[in-house]
């Protein structure tokens, strides 16, 4: 995976998350370019923190805008990528951060007036949980510390192991397929548009294919 791929694929998932209103806010992902090339960094620690409420989590990304993109039932998601150089990938952090609770209907009118839209996101039997695909070489552990996995909630030892790093339009469509699928179906054509390609190396070893895992 290269830096230039990624800055452009995720223009482009820029471009189609505002013109769908699947991102009702927005924080274009900043380029750094000095020594390490990274995109997305935030300023919030709070994402890394142990034992922390989850809604104090949300609550600092939310109200301080760090965070790139947001939901129309206040989702929040995060993209950070570091690069060594142009074609070597450091290690990546995707993050998909729930509203622990809904917006009021005087906050987001539309959210409660368009059941064809949202009224999966809305359904009040959903538990909602953050979601994080990480990429992270340099931590790992045989089997305990996979290279690429996706950690769901906030369990210290949740790491299912992933075939691959994750490219941002491979975790955006994940997201929105599964979580804002009403929303999606809407927009099949403009989301499935072709895509600025990402060439991908496999990073699960053998130690790791024989136990459950995402083929991404």
């Amino acid at each position: 995976m290269k830096f230039t791929e990624v800055r452009l694929q995720l223009e482009q998932i820029f471009t189609r998350a505002i013109e769908t209103g699947i991102s009702v806010k927005q924080n274009f992902p900043a380029i750094n370019e000095d020594a390490l090339l990274t995109i997305g960094s935030l300023k919030s620690t709070t994402v890394a923190l142990k034992n922390t409420p989850y809604k104090d989590i949300y609550n600092e990304l939310e109200s301080n805008d760090q965070y790139h993109i947001k939901l129309p039932d206040g989702g929040l998601l995060l993209f950070q990528y570091t690069f060594e150089n142009q074609d070597t990938l450091l290690k990546h952090r995707l993050g998909y951060f729930p509203s622990p609770s809904l917006p009021s209907i005087e906050e987001a009118p539309e959210l409660y007036e368009r059941d064809d839209l949202y009224g999966d996101i809305l359904l009040h039997r959903i538990v909602r949980f953050p979601i994080r695909f990480d990429f992270d070489p340099k931590n790992y552990k045989r089997a305990i510390h996979p290279h690429s996995h996706v950690t769901l909630g906030q369990f210290d030892n949740c790491r299912i192991p992933v075939s691959h790093p994750s490219s941002p339009n491979t975790f955006f469509m994940f997201i929105v397929r599964n979580f804002y699928f009403l929303l999606y179906k809407k927009n099949m054509n403009s989301l499935e548009k072709k895509i600025t390609k990402c060439n991908i190396e496999q990073c699960i070893t053998a130690h790791e294919t024989p136990i459950p895992h995402l083929k991404i």
